[in-house]
C-alpha cells in the first residue's frame, strides 16, 4: 500500500478516536486550571500531537508514535504519576501494530507499553499489593498488540483481494478483446478474400467478358453485404449488457452443412478447390458445426494470403465419434501479397478447437501446406450418423 493509502487509512483509524481525544482535552483545560503540574501537561500534550497530525490526515512515522504516543505516557505516568496516560499508550501500541510500518518500532512499542504499569507500580506503590494492577495493565498492552495485527491482517487482506479482483478484471477485459478480435476476424477476414478475389477476377476480365464480370462484382457485393450483417451482429451484442442475445433479424451462425455453400462461393471466386464432403455433415451440432466451419474458412483465407492459385482439398469427414476436417493446398501459383498475418486466425482455430476438446495441427507439407482438425462429436449427433 503507498503512502497516500497508508495517510488515508491512519486518518480512518483515528476517526473513532475524536471523542476521547476531545474528551481527554477538555480534562487537560480542567487539570491545567487546578493546579496540575505544568509537566505533566505538556508531556500530555505533546502525547496528542501525533493523534492530531492523523487527524488533518499527515502521515505519522512509527518512530514518531513511539516516541510522543508511547514515550509521553510513559514519562506522565511513572514520572508525574498520571496513571490513566496508560491508556494513550495503548492505543499507540495499537495503531503501531495495524499500520505494520516497523517491526523494530513495533517491539519497543509492545515492550515499552508493558513495561510502563510495572514501572509505575514499582515507584508509586506496593509490588506485593500493587502487582494484580501491573499484571492487569500489561495484558491490556498485549490484547490492543493483537487487535492492532489483527486490523494490519484484514487491511492486507482486502489490499490483495482488491489487487487480485484488478487482476481478474485485466484478464477478462483481455480474453473479451481476443474474442472481439476472433469473432470480427472470423466475419470480416474471409468475406474481404472472396470480395478482393471477385473484385480482381471481374477487373481481369471486364474489357473481353462483361457478363462474367458482372457476376463476380455481384458475387462481392452479396459477400461483403453478409461480412458486413455479420459485423452488425457482433456490434449489437456488444452493445447490450451481458452480451444480449440473438435475434430474428441477425443471421444464424454457419455450421457443418454451410461448408458446402462455402466452397462453392470461393470455387465461384477463382479459388482452385476440390471438395470432399461427407453426406452426414447435416447431422454435425450446432458448436461442434460452427467449429468445423470456421476452421475450413480460415484455412482457406491463408491459402488465398500465403499461397495464391494453389490448387486446395478440403475433406470432411467422420472417423469414429470424431469429425475430422483437412485442409491442404500445392504451391502458391501467384506472388503472394506483401505483409504478414498477425496469426489471429491460426491462433483462434486452436482455440475455437480446443475448447470442444478437439486439436488442431498445421505445418508444411512437401510443396505447400496443410491443416487438419480434429473435433468430437456430440453423442446426439454421433448416433443420428450411425442410424
Amino acid at each position: 500500500m503507498d503512502r497516500t493509502g497508508l495517510r488515508s487509512w491512519g486518518g480512518a483509524f483515528t476517526t473513532g478516536l475524536a471523542f476521547p481525544v476531545a474528551a481527554l482535552a477538555a480534562a487537560l483545560l480542567v487539570f491545567a486550571t487546578t493546579g496540575v503540574s505544568a509537566g505533566l501537561v505538556g508531556a500530555l500534550v505533546v502525547a496528542l500531537v501525533p493523534w492530531a497530525l492523523l487527524a488533518g490526515q499527515v502521515r505519522v512515522g512509527p518512530w514518531v508514535m513511539v516516541v510522543a504516543g508511547i514515550g509521553m505516557p510513559a514519562l506522565a505516568s511513572v514520572g508525574y504519576k498520571a496513571a490513566g496516560a496508560i491508556f494513550l499508550a495503548l492505543l499507540a501500541v495499537a495503531w503501531i501494530a495495524a499500520m505494520g510500518q516497523s517491526a523494530a518500532a513495533e517491539a519497543v512499542a509492545l515492550g515499552g507499553a508493558v513495561l510502563i504499569p510495572v514501572a509505575y507500580v514499582t515507584r508509586h506503590g506496593q509490588w506485593r499489593e500493587d502487582y494484580p494492577a501491573a499484571v492487569f495493565f500489561g495484558t491490556g498492552a498485549l490484547l490492543t498488540w493483537l487487535v492492532g495485527r489483527i486490523l494490519r491482517r484484514e487491511r492486507l487482506l482486502v489490499a490483495a483481494l482488491t489487487e487480485a479482483q484488478g487482476r481478474l478484471d485485466a484478464a477478462a477485459a483481455a480474453a473479451e478483446r481476443r474474442r472481439i478480435a476472433l469473432d470480427v476476424h472470423d466475419a470480416v477476414g474471409h468475406g474481404l478474400s472472396v470480395v478482393l478475389l471477385n473484385v480482381v477476377g471481374a477487373r481481369q476480365v471486364i474489357d473481353r467478358d462483361p457478363p462474367a464480370a458482372a457476376e463476380a462484382l455481384e458475387r462481392a457485393e452479396r459477400v461483403g453485404r453478409e461480412s458486413l450483417e455479420s459485423v452488425r451482429g457482433i456490434v449489437g451484442l456488444l452493445r447490450e449488457p451481458g452480451g444480449g442475445e440473438r435475434t430474428a433479424a441477425q443471421p444464424p451462425p454457419p455450421v457443418a452443412a454451410d461448408i458446402a455453400g462455402l466452397l462453392e462461393t470461393v470455387a465461384a471466386s477463382g479459388m482452385a478447390v476440390r471438395a470432399d464432403l461427407a453426406d452426414e455433415l447435416s447431422t454435425v451440432d450446432t458448436y461442434t458445426g460452427l467449429a468445423a466451419f470456421r476452421v475450413v474458412q480460415e484455412a482457406l483465407s491463408n491459402v488465398e494470403h500465403h499461397a495464391p492459385g494453389a490448387e486446395t482439398l478440403v475433406r470432411v469427414g467422420r472417423d469414429g465419434d470424431r469429425l475430422v476436417i483437412l485442409v491442404r493446398n500445392g504451391a502458391a501459383r501467384r506472388a503472394a501479397p506483401s505483409g504478414r498475418g498477425g496469426g489471429t486466425g491460426l491462433h483462434g482455430m486452436r482455440q475455437r478447437v480446443a475448447g470442444l476438446g478437439g486439436t488442431v495441427t498445421a505445418g508444411p507439407d512437401g510443396d505447400g501446406w496443410r491443416v487438419e482438425a480434429t473435433l468430437p462429436l456430440r453423442r446426439a449427433a454421433a448416433a443420428e450418423v450411425d442410424g
